[in-house]
């Protein structure tokens, strides 16, 4: 198997939105995600396999479980994630970065597995400082927060160390929930305009859904929280003053 930057992309896709099985007669690799994600699986994932795979891919909408993306019987997609050492089956708690991964020394398989985990599992958001003597800092989302959250300890620890590799200075926080049920959530976490600006420089964000916070706050300065992506859309195009969204500045 020759680890290339596509393919430590993909496990970074499936580490984050795949669900692979293959003990058993029933052998499938199955990667879907919000329906907001649809234009990424669409004209990123899917493209993502094709090329390395030379496989058709039939993106869906899953109507059960509210999801957009894709099921794959193919062997070879199958067994490159088997060596890869991704478990069969449920995989939420102990899914982790693999070791081919982690240990390499080619910065851009690093980034491409980084990238392809954040793109699915992270978060970008910005917040406003309520206690500072600036109108605008305490009325508008404007610091920007690069967020990484796993159930899985492993994969939250590896994240944490391959950001390391690339000179990022993140930050580890457990967060346990007063739901009996709910486990326990491992955050990666990047703050700043410097951390936002060399992610995207280094990095990159190719699920569009995401990347368009990014572009409204690179052109407003700020970015309203708990938009869909359909009205980033219509910021972006000039057709929503972000500043509507808000009460007027006190």
């Amino acid at each position: 198997m020759q680890l290339t930057k596509e393919i430590a992309e993909i496990a970074g896709i499936h580490a984050g939105d795949g669900y692979l099985r293959y003990l058993g007669k029933r052998k499938e690799l199955d990667i879907s995600g919000n329906i907001e994600e649809k234009e990424y699986y669409d004209n990123h994932i899917s493209k993502l396999f094709q090329e390395s795979f030379n496989i058709k891919i039939n993106n869906k909408f899953f109507k059960s479980r509210n999801t957009y993306g894709f099921v794959l019987r193919d062997k070879k997609v199958i067994n490159l994630l088997k060596k890869l050492n991704f478990s069969s089956g449920k995989k939420t708690l102990i899914v982790s970065c693999p070791e081919k991964i982690l240990k390499s020394k080619n910065k851009q398989i690093i980034i491409a597995f980084v990238r392809g985990c954040f793109d699915t599992d992270g978060s970008l958001s910005f917040d406003k400082k309520i206690y500072n003597k600036s109108k605008f800092k305490k009325t508008r989302h404007y610091y920007p927060r690069l967020l990484f959250s796993s159930t899985s300890k492993k994969l939250a620890k590896d994240f944490y160390k391959l950001l390391i590799k690339l000179e990022f200075k993140p930050k580890f926080y457990i967060r346990t929930s007063k739901k009996e049920k709910e486990n326990i959530k491992y955050i990666i976490q990047l703050t700043g305009d410097n951390n936002l600006k060399k992610w995207i420089k280094e990095i990159k964000i190719k699920n569009p859904s995401k990347l368009s916070r990014y572009q409204i706050w690179e052109k407003f300065g700020f970015c309203p929280p708990k938009t869909t992506y359909k009205q980033r859309t219509q910021i972006l195009k000039g057709r929503i003053n972000p500043d509507s969204l808000y009460g007027p500045i006190a």
